[in-house]
């Protein structure tokens, strides 16, 4: 083993939120050294660029790790739900939506409002102007006014063009009398930071020419150019804590050479994600656990969906994967039998393989045989598919821990996920279900299917993603990990820097969120740094 300099920030993991941690703290000058143990995604690699799109979407491209498969992932294993994740720089940008809508003011007080969730230990107004620099820097397309929303700056670049499917589904919504807004997107409308103007090619999910803001094209380049020592295929083993109880380094073995190596840091930075960071605490001797909280409390939201087809061609497998969002429901109505509320993402549909061969967002698929070219011609380019995304309540029975017997390929524990819907989910589902049929039937549809994620024994099932809450932030060290700038209560120079860290799941896609919040950490670190290294310098000497 050999042992390195002492860095100032050493950041375990180079996706969304590393990279731009390392952005600002190199730009501090800062002597940053970030570990990431998967490699570069290169754009020639995309599925997009194949003729086999489809088929690599599901298989070596799909962004469920237990699916893909990849020799730069670690083995989880899920009773309940998908793990979509993406190990490597950029982190799941590679394989993302970039659909950008924020949390609500309401989101943050949860604890104030009904007092099943706690109240994050800051505001919306703390964050927004935060998200404005996210925004700068990922060059979000969106068009500005929404109602539904606090008053913001104009959108770095404007709307994507509306989409048959938008016109289509708005229709429906006004019909019914419902709020929606064109949907803000992490992709640009125009050339834009040298990145080019998003070309609606269609059925996003990742994008290999950097119109959709893959952070390893937009970001990281930025944090090295700025100093930013980057080490992929480096697999951290175990974050190192000294006799003072302050974080010391990481042990990682280089999957280059074999060789293990110790990286000392004054500050530990973790954005390994909301299933990593609290596998690697957990795999650390427990680290930062005195609460109990590390890898409790998993969100991933609670989700239906459903697909239909009209007799108009809408050309769904074509433009931004989002068309449009829908907050009506966003707020709590105890009228409706629950607490909080949903959104509808409101989306296109996919290429004539993924639809024909395997349906989209639903059962619904080709037939094989006669009837095959008259489903193909009368579905294809006629499909709508429609998201409901709601806020679960925590339950810290819902975790991320370690596997008892599977390790990953250098002896670190593999995570292991349970996540079961509580009974307020159940009913929320089932509400989202029925106004989903609404706007299936304004919109006039001749044939729709839902998914609705309930086996037939009637258990509750949702394969939602989003991998947030499992070392929350909190006023209170007792039923928190970090504090209110993601600091670990125990071990005061390491900081938690992803979804892990987020207090509520909110009713919307989280990437926005956690690039603000990471920003606002990363800044304080900047502003801090001398006095969150004083004890460690202090070591160092004697």
């Amino acid at each position: 083993m050999t042992t390195q300099r002492v860095c100032d920030v050493l950041i375990i993991g180079a996706g969304a939120t590393g990279s731009l941690a390392a952005l600002v703290l190199s730009r501090a000058g800062l002597d940053v050294v970030c570990l990431e143990q998967g490699s570069w995604v290169e754009a020639k690699d995309h599925p997009q660029l194949h003729a086999d799109w489809a088929w690599q979407r599901r298989t070596i491209w799909n962004p469920d790790v237990a699916k893909r498969r990849h020799p730069d992932d670690y083995p989880v294993k899920s009773d309940s739900s998908q793990i979509l994740m993406w190990n490597g720089v950029g982190g799941s940008t590679n394989v993302y939506g970039a659909i950008w809508p924020r949390y609500r003011p309401s989101d943050f007080r949860k604890g104030t409002e009904h007092g099943l969730q706690p109240d994050w230990p800051m505001s919306y107004e703390d964050l927004a102007p935060f998200y404005e620099e996210a925004d700068r820097l990922v060059g979000v397309s969106g068009l500005n006014g929404d109602l539904a929303m606090p008053a913001r700056p104009p959108a770095p670049t404007g709307p994507l063009p509306p989409s048959k499917v938008s016109k289509r589904l708005g229709d429906a919504f006004d019909r019914l009398g419902w709020h929606w807004w064109p949907c803000e997107a992490g992709v640009i409308s125009e050339d834009y930071d040298g990145r080019p103007a998003c070309n609606g090619c269609g059925s996003c999910s990742g994008c290999p020419r950097g119109s959709m803001s893959k952070y390893s094209m937009s970001i990281v380049p930025k944090a090295l150019e700025a100093g930013t020592e980057l080490r992929i295929n480096a697999r951290v083993l175990k974050i190192e804590k000294g006799a003072d109880g302050r974080a010391t380094g990481a042990l990682y073995i280089d999957r280059n050479t074999g060789h293990t190596h110790m990286q000392k840091a004054r500050v530990v930075l973790v954005a390994a994600n909301g299933v990593g960071t609290p596998r690697m605490l957990l795999a650390s001797d427990n680290l930062a656990n005195s609460s109990d909280q590390v890898g409790r409390n998993l969100l991933h939201h609670t989700l239906v969906a459903g697909e239909m087809f009209v007799d108009e061609a809408v050309d769904g497998h074509t433009g931004y994967v989002a068309s449009m969002i829908s907050r009506e429901f966003a707020e709590t109505d105890i009228s409706r039998g629950f607490v909080n509320g949903f959104n509808f993402n409101c989306i296109t549909s996919t290429g004539s393989a993924g639809e024909t061969a395997a349906g989209w967002f639903s059962s619904s698929k080709a037939p094989w045989g006669k009837d095959h070219h008259k489903w193909f011609e009368r579905h294809f380019g006629h499909g709508i598919g429609v998201f409901a995304i709601g806020d679960d309540l925590p339950n810290p029975n819902n975790r991320v821990s370690l596997h008892k017997t599977l390790t990953d390929e250098d002896g670190v524990p593999a995570a292991e996920t349970h996540y079961a819907p509580g009974e307020n989910d159940k009913r929320m589902m089932n509400y989202m279900l029925d106004r989903i049929e609404d706007i299936f039937k304004a919109a006039g549809a001749f044939e729709y299917h839902l998914q609705d994620y309930r086996d037939a024994e009637g258990v509750y099932r949702t394969p939602a993603w989003h991998m947030i809450g499992t070392c929350r932030m909190g006023a209170d060290p007792e039923t928190s990990v970090v504090n209110k700038w993601h600091q670990s209560w125990d071990v005061p120079n390491l900081f938690i820097m992803d979804g892990s860290v987020l207090a509520t799941g909110g009713v919307v896609n989280p990437t926005p969120t956690i690039s603000a919040l990471a920003l606002r950490s990363a800044a304080y670190i900047r502003d801090n740094f001398a006095e969150l290294t004083r004890t460690t310098k202090a070591a160092e000497l004697t």
